[in-house]
């Protein structure tokens, strides 16, 4: 290559001209001209007359061009339409898609291996992709140089297709997204065949909600009678969120699709299985279901089991709480909170039957059922998706006179009560645990004072025994359940002084109460739950030594069964003594109560949230209570008032 060619020396301009000013005006100094190669040239710096600080500023700004990233893939885009820097062609269907190997290998993974790994294609100036439609290959790489995707009913298999084998997942959840909207009942199972196809577990769990929200008109259509799976169907039939006025409703669709093809009658046991016969009325498992069942299955005698366990389940009333299985549970979204009964204060004292569920969404308690009778300062407890009420004062007075050793049981599928074994005692001020497939009654007190006995309740002989007691009297304590072990801390009996800070455990298997570590703050009529691993003791109060007057205990105290050891932590905002407790969806819920220093009555729901370490406020209550009861139940999905009249109509089962 020849030298750079010397520029000549520029001639001196005279003096008072204009160019000695500078060529580009005041104070300008020419510019050095600087040869480059190829005879291309540009000026240097110019040679100025201040001298350049060590620094211009002392600040310092990054400032970025918002349009860059646009106007990049922008002329990329123009680039590839006349195939300009182009480094490889893409074939489909023998047509041809110039392309930068880059911008392919930055936005699928397909092609990221195949130009990385050291695949022939890396090398090719022309890839053929097998199996990949020119419609899709189109669509795909407009998309990917100009940022936009056309989807219409004509393209999306194509675009869809095409997206899946090069591993372009932002397309593909474009297309899942637009599939979404476009779901109806004409194309939900051939929807449904593409997310199988191509494993869209997004767009597979939307049909799957869309078919269980409408499972009552689309079961009986030809198209879903032929074509749905059995897998499908059997995912359908257990659901909790399928469309359903009646099981019977269920139990028809599922003969319906056995008996389209005679080759499915081989299905019949893994169809049946999900349904709910328990939830049939007795009557009609005998008169209707199982003379149609029988005769349309012959071949298949163990689906008859399934029919005879219900009808075992209708008859043996008391031990249906243990009989509990999924062919027998409600189908129901999650759990209720309830409160049970209780005394009300507004105009004057009074004792309540009411059982109200909280309902999140609207923020509001509704009316679930009545108690048989008018209860406060009892029990409420929970087995087998059944609530259960004992004891509890039956009059005003609660001192222990008008206890009661009644036991009802709530039955949410049918909204009916049944009155089933009474305690051996009467209590009132006491404690009821579930624990197992048992009830266990502990201490309280009646007409003839403070108890320390304890009885168990076995549902499958519907009877009450005892077993040990408790080493003291004991009434107004609290109690709670951890690992099949009975936990009763505070209380007092009938002597003058203050209420108790010790702490007893009972194990069912040994039949023995233990001693453990005490609480921090004495206390009764207080309440106790377990979250997690954690026992929690919450407010009450306590009897003043030098005065005897009653104070309020805001305090509350966690205790781990573990370590044997209390902790306190966050004290709640407002007196609780004789207050329902429950835990519902990892928090605990307060409700009511009764401050002894104001004399006043509660309708406020205080709840405990674990992780945030402290109280918030919830939903109030609609009246002002005390001695009321709270538990977490599942409830039978709610529906309008007239649908609700005439199904209970419909399913009263008098055989029952």
């Amino acid at each position: 290559m020849a030298p750079p060619r010397a520029l000549p020396a520029a001639a001196p301009a005279p003096a008072g001209s204009k160019a000695s000013l500078g060529s580009r005006g005041w104070g300008c100094a020419p510019r050095r001209r600087v040869a480059l190669a190829g005879n291309v040239t540009m000026e240097g710096p110019r040679h100025l007359r201040v001298v350049r600080p060590h620094k211009i500023s002392e600040s310092s700004k990054a400032y970025k061009w918002i349009e860059h990233s646009d106007l990049v893939l922008r002329g990329l885009n123009e680039q590839r339409l006349v195939g300009l820097f182009c480094d490889v062609v893409l074939v489909a269907e023998d047509e041809r898609f110039p392309a930068h190997r880059n911008i392919l290998a930055i936005c699928s993974d397909y092609f990221h291996s195949m130009f990385t790994i050291g695949m022939r294609e890396t090398y090719q100036k022309e890839v053929e992709l097998v199996g990949t439609s020119s419609i899709g290959l189109k669509a795909v790489l407009d998309f990917l140089y100009s940022n936009e995707l056309l989807l219409d009913g004509g393209n999306i298999d194509y675009i869809l297709e095409t997206a899946h084998l090069l591993q372009i997942w932002k397309v593909v959840d474009l297309c899942c997204e637009y599939l979404e909207k476009e779901l109806n009942e004409e194309n939900y199972l051939y929807l449904q065949e593409l997310a199988s196809i191509y494993s869209l577990e997004r767009l597979d769990s939307y049909i799957d909600s869309f078919i269980l929200k409408n499972f009552g008109t689309l079961s009986f259509t030809p198209n879903f009678l032929h074509n749905i799976h059995v897998e499908k169907l059997c995912l359908y039939l257990d659901s909790d969120h399928v469309q359903q006025e009646l099981e019977h409703d269920l139990l028809q669709a599922a003969l319906q699709w056995l008996t389209h093809c005679p080759e499915r009658a081989k299905e019949a046991c893994s169809v049946l299985q999900n349904i709910r016969f328990a939830l049939i009325p007795k009557s009609d498992l005998l008169n209707r279901v199982k003379p149609a069942v029988c005769p349309l299955l012959p071949q298949q005698e163990e689906c008859q089991m399934f029919i005879d366990e219900a009808i075992h389940y209708h008859n043996s009333i008391s031990a249906q709480p243990v009989l509990q299985n999924r062919r027998s549970a409600l189908r129901a979204n999650g759990n209720r909170l309830l409160f049970v009964g209780g005394e009300v204060s507004e105009r004057c004292l009074e004792l309540s039957d009411a059982a109200c569920f909280l309902d999140p969404r609207r923020g509001t308690w509704v009316s679930e059922t009545q108690l048989p009778a008018r209860r406060s300062h009892h029990c409420v407890t929970v087995l087998g998706d059944f609530i259960f009420v004992a004891g509890g004062s039956f009059s005003r007075d609660n001192g222990g006179d008008a206890a009661s050793n009644m036991l009802y049981r709530y039955d949410p599928r049918w909204n009916q009560w049944t009155k089933v074994a009474s305690m051996n005692q009467r209590r009132v001020d006491f404690y009821l645990a579930s624990l197992a497939d048992k009830l266990v009654a502990v201490g309280g007190r009646n007409e003839n004072g403070a108890l320390s006995s304890v009885e168990i309740y076995c549902p499958r002989e519907d009877t009450w025994s005892y077993v040990a007691g408790l080493p003291r009297f004991t009434y107004g304590h609290a109690g709670s359940t951890y690992n099949e072990c009975i936990y009763i801390s505070g209380g007092h009996d009938y002597q003058i002084g203050p209420y108790r800070k010790n702490l007893l455990c009972y194990d069912c298997r040994t039949d023995i109460w233990e001693e453990k570590r005490p609480m921090i703050t004495a206390r009764g009529w207080h309440s106790m739950c377990t979250l997690e691993d954690s026992i929690y003791a919450i407010g009450g109060s306590d009897d003043s030594v030098e005065s005897m007057e009653r104070f309020d205990i805001l305090a509350v105290e966690s205790y781990s069964p573990h370590c044997d050891q209390w902790t306190r932590v966050a004290p709640l905002f407002n007196p609780n003594s004789e207050s329902g407790v429950a835990v519902w969806d990892g928090k605990i819920y307060v409700l009511g109560g009764y401050s002894w220093e104001t004399t006043v009555f509660s309708k406020i729901v205080q709840v405990y949230d674990s992780e945030k370490k402290k109280w918030l406020k919830g939903t109030d209550l609609p009246k002002t209570i005390a001695g009321v009861s709270a538990c977490v139940c599942v409830l039978k999905p709610e529906m309008d008032s007239k649908n609700k009249k005439s199904k209970i109509k419909r399913h009263s089962d008098h055989d029952r």
